[in-house]
């Protein structure tokens, strides 16, 4: 049964204790006080469960899977329990700013058609603690243009209208990355997907473990099926379009390695891209590139707060 207004915060975690202990005091601290969380250890073996305990608090409930079922089924799971009349996701090592799901609460409301609504983050790396800022791009955003680019952003920057994720299906299990992107796909087939360009949560990226975004042979084959998968709706599309695809596929693949710091192999996929799609910012990250990581994180940082300034023309931060 759905409850109206409520919030269904579906918080996966794995071996994370400390760091879902931050992530479930930022859910708490929400202005916008009408919501569930829901917890959901994907076989954790730390003391997970004793940190969710010592919350003592009545709308934390926690789950644990028999078996592993990865980030997508064990999000699948919290979506089947959740009662709200929204869904938000945060993952374990994430932090919302205390106002996101009243911002977005908000903003999802002034459009009947809106199925989604996301926002703005901060990119931190929690070792060498550079940080940047990222936004959405939903501007003139619909079917067509998702089957080319995640408009949308990461799980933990979405706000999603139960009823929709309940006629286009949860999460797709069978992707080994990108399954979030996926489903924002399919959301953006049968509404409107909106944004509060604000920057409304920390993420991390923690430079001495492995996420699934670092994996670059998850993100190839995670491509691959999705193309796969929409491929009757590829086909009303030009080969120079598709070669596009393509091309920023291998840019997308660039930028995965130098996050990872590995100079050479994001030299080699932004040389691949170049090639099948020349363009000037290509070109400037393959200087950029040369230069080392610490080079391509202040480039992003300078884009950034570009990006930044231009929302606050309508929206101050």
């Amino acid at each position: 049964m759905t409850t109206n207004n409520l919030v269904s915060i579906i918080i996966p975690t794995h071996n994370r204790a400390e760091l879902l202990k931050r992530a479930i005091e930022s859910a708490l601290n929400q202005t916008y006080s009408k919501h569930e969380i829901i917890v959901i250890d994907d076989g954790s073996t730390d003391n997970t469960k004793e940190i969710v305990d010592s919350f003592k608090n009545m709308r934390i409930k926690y789950l644990k899977n028999e078996s592993s079922l990865g980030g997508a089924g064990t999000r699948n799971v919290g979506i089947k329990h959740s009662s709200g009349e929204f869904i938000a996701f945060l993952d374990d090592d994430d932090i919302w700013y205390n106002n996101k799901l009243e911002l977005q609460i908000k903003k999802i409301r002034e459009s009947e058609e809106a199925v989604l609504c996301t926002c703005g983050l901060r990119v931190l790396y929690s070792k060498s603690k550079l940080k940047y800022f990222n936004f959405p791009k939903l501007k003139d955003v619909d079917f067509n243009s998702m089957l080319f680019n995640n408009r949308v952003g990461i799980t933990s920057t979405a706000l999603v209208k139960k009823a929709a994720i309940d006629e286009v299906g949860p999460f797709d299990i069978s992707l080994p990355a990108r399954e979030e992107y996926e489903l924002w796909i399919r959301l953006s087939k049968i509404g409107k997907l909106v944004s509060v360009n604000k920057p409304l949560l920390d993420y991390y990226i923690h430079e001495d473990q492995k996420q699934i975004s670092a994996n670059i042979n998850k993100f190839i084959k995670a491509n691959k099926l999705i193309q796969q998968k929409y491929s009757a709706d590829y086909k009303q599309f030009s080969s120079k379009k598709i070669s596009q695809l393509r091309a920023d596929n291998l840019f997308q693949y660039s930028t995965i390695a130098i996050n990872n710091r590995n100079n050479l192999k994001a030299l080699k996929y932004i040389t691949k891209s170049i090639f099948a799609d020349l363009k000037l910012n290509k070109l400037i990250l393959f200087i950029v590139y040369l230069m080392g990581f610490r080079a391509y994180i202040q480039l992003k940082k300078i884009y950034g707060l570009k990006l930044k300034k231009g929302y606050s023309v309508n929206d101050k931060f």
